[in-house]
């Protein structure tokens, strides 16, 4: 049996398909927006590959990633409705690739990996129908880069007028636009500033997880979504 290599990446990975009442959150604020045929960017362990699977039964559906061996991992999901594709979004030869329109596309913390997320978008543009939706979900806040970005691979971390000037270079347009999880700001400083820890804490983690159903209150009726670790966008053709 091939022996498996932990990196940082896989070892955050390996906590985030554990921690269910947060991916369950992250999936339910997004959900709301996907229809049709999908293509979601960056699979890698198909944490929330189940969840459009189970969702969306009878829908086209694209899981993809640049890491060979997320490609093989993704295969469990392959059947006469889900393929499974190595796509990097900065190839515009790999959307050749693609042989179905696309309603909606979604990438979960992929974007800040990208050196030219501007081209990137460009390309999911070229690829959705008219009307269809990108769903991005990315790390907020400059002051928060650190060695855990560093570590897996994070070009930058962003701010709002940052998200929609670089929406602004492309066709886009921006249809939601909100924070998401306020709680894990203090986690993420003490991890990777004052602790200099490149990989997320597990027990802090599960404690995160267990406190996901009042967090998800706090959130929706206190803070109004006006802070937080994260910010989605919902964009539009």
């Amino acid at each position: 049996m091939e022996e498996k290599t932990y990196t940082p990446m896989t070892q955050n990975l390996d906590v985030l398909d554990k921690i269910d009442n947060f991916t369950n959150w992250v999936y339910q604020e997004i959900r709301p927006f996907i229809t049709g045929n999908i293509f979601e960017i960056g699979s890698g362990r198909g944490t929330y590959s189940k969840k459009i699977i189970k969702d969306f039964t009878g829908n086209k559906i694209i899981l993809s990633d640049i890491d060979q061996n997320y490609i093989k991992e993704l295969g469990q999901f392959e059947n006469k409705d889900v393929s499974i594709l190595k796509v990097d979004i900065s190839c515009k030869e790999d959307f050749r690739n693609i042989k179905i329109p696309i309603d909606s596309a979604f990438a979960l913390n992929v974007l800040e990996h990208i050196e030219d997320d501007v081209h990137a978008m460009n390309n999911i543009y070229d690829s959705l129908r008219i009307g269809g939706k990108f769903i991005i979900l990315v790390p907020a806040h400059k002051f928060l880069f650190n060695c855990i970005d560093s570590s897996v691979g994070h070009c930058r971390r962003y701010t709002k007028n940052e998200i929609i000037a670089k929406v602004s270079k492309t066709k886009f347009k921006i249809k939601n636009l909100f924070y998401f999880n306020f709680l894990s700001i203090f986690g993420w400083y003490l991890n990777g500033h004052v602790f200099k820890k490149n990989v997320i804490n597990k027990s802090a983690a599960c404690i995160l997880d267990k406190l996901i159903p009042l967090l998800r209150i706090i959130e929706q009726y206190i803070l109004r979504k006006r802070i937080g670790i994260s910010i989605i966008v919902v964009l539009q053709k």
